[in-house]
């Protein structure tokens, strides 16, 4: 009794998936068209055939685990005619199996595996599949802090194949310059018997676009396209940030035959800032104060990111590293929904250089001081004196 899962080399619990990628696997090492001349090979390749039959179809495989080989031969098979327990009676029954396990067509010309395997095409070319897509293509932009903040356009230059103004992209130097290729008689594909099969491929002549040029246009050389320089205007949005791309549809070469232009990516750096450092949409902004502001408590009037000032104000006794913040006054975002905060790190400063006569005023300063004057300085110093105790 046969086993079809172990002639596909599954298990009985493989999925539907699984079963068709092994039975690819199979069908291709044992392909007659790899193996001319093994008579072997031949057997091998209707072999798994069948088993990919049987199990394949949910009613087939169903009958299969449930009465084997056996049952399949009863005809309580619902709908699954054309399977023959017990081998393939020909060939081409296998070969139709593995067509339609690769997305051919019974007995016709396949797509996917054979455009790799075999060097066919797939069939069903006419001239519009000659048509093809420019190569899209990327450039790099550099904007400062301010303009990625406001969003600017910017001009840049750009080399790339454009659409000849002298043919209009048809290559030839007039209408009459364009005939059907005689190779495929204008179909632009070309029939070939290769072993088993009948299939089709790309004409080699006309590259699958049914005409050729036989008067080409003096501008582009019968191209049909052109390589020239253009300058451009990019449009820079608000809130782009540094690793963004920018997709400009249509600005890459022209296309080939026709087809659509390819597409231009525009990779955007944002030059660092002074004194902003950018989080995000937020932004931060390190600020110094004087001691006595911070003890004491001060507005200050601070600049944001689209150019305007914002007046905070500072709490008396704030800590150094403290961070207040300015809500709306960052970044815009780039999506347009707002902008973020402005971040204000707050760096009290400790006065150098000074004379005597403010030295002694921090001298009385300190005299006065009192515990809940330095709540943090009087926490650590209770943390600490378990070091200092006598034993």
């Amino acid at each position: 009794m046969k086993d079809y899962y172990t002639t596909l080399g599954i298990s009985r619990d493989a999925s539907a998936e699984e079963i068709k990628k092994a039975y690819r696997k199979r069908a291709l090492e044992c392909h007659p068209d790899r193996n001319p001349g093994d008579a072997q090979a031949e057997k091998d390749f209707k072999a798994v055939s069948e088993a990919y039959e049987a199990l394949s179809d949910e009613n087939r495989r169903r009958i299969y685990d449930q009465y084997g080989e056996e049952g399949l031969k009863g005809g309580g098979m619902g709908g699954g005619g054309g399977f023959h327990p017990g081998g393939f009676s020909s060939m081409e029954e296998a070969l139709r199996t593995f067509m339609g396990a690769f997305g051919g067509s019974g007995g016709g010309g396949g797509g996917g595996i054979f455009d790799s395997f075999f060097g066919g095409g797939g069939g069903g070319f006419d001239g519009a599949d000659a048509a093809r897509k420019g190569a899209s293509k990327k450039v790099s932009i550099t904007v400062s802090f301010e303009e990625a903040a406001r969003g600017i356009e910017k001009e840049l230059a750009i080399v790339n194949y454009i659409t000849c103004s002298d043919c209009g992209g048809s290559g030839a130097k007039s209408k009459t310059g364009i005939k059907a290729c005689g190779a495929c008689q204008g179909k632009g594909q070309i029939f070939q018997n290769r072993g088993f099969f009948s299939m089709t491929s790309v004409c080699p002549h006309c590259q699958g676009a049914g005409q050729v040029i036989t008067d080409p246009c003096k501008g582009c050389g019968g191209a049909g396209r052109a390589k020239d320089k253009q300058r451009i205007k990019i449009r820079i949005p608000a809130g782009v940030d540094s690793g963004m791309t920018l997709k400009m549809n249509g600005y890459g070469d022209a296309g080939e035959a026709g087809g659509p232009a390819g597409d231009l990516f525009v990779a955007i750096t944002v030059e660092p800032h002074e004194v902003f450092v950018r989080q995000g949409d937020d932004v931060l902004l390190e600020t110094p104060i004087s001691f006595t502001e911070a003890a004491l408590g001060c507005k200050k009037e601070l600049p944001t990111p689209l150019g305007e000032t914002v007046r905070l104000t500072i709490p008396e006794g704030v800590q150094s590293g403290k961070v207040l913040r300015a809500s709306g006054k960052g970044f815009p975002n780039v999506h347009g929904r707002g902008c973020g905060d402005l971040l204000v790190k707050v760096n009290v400063e400790t006065p150098v250089k000074l004379n005597e006569k403010q030295k002694e005023l921090l001298r009385k300063l300190a005299e006065s001081e009192a515990p809940q004057n330095q709540p943090e300085k009087k926490s650590f110093l209770e943390k600490i004196k378990v070091f200092f105790s006598e034993a």
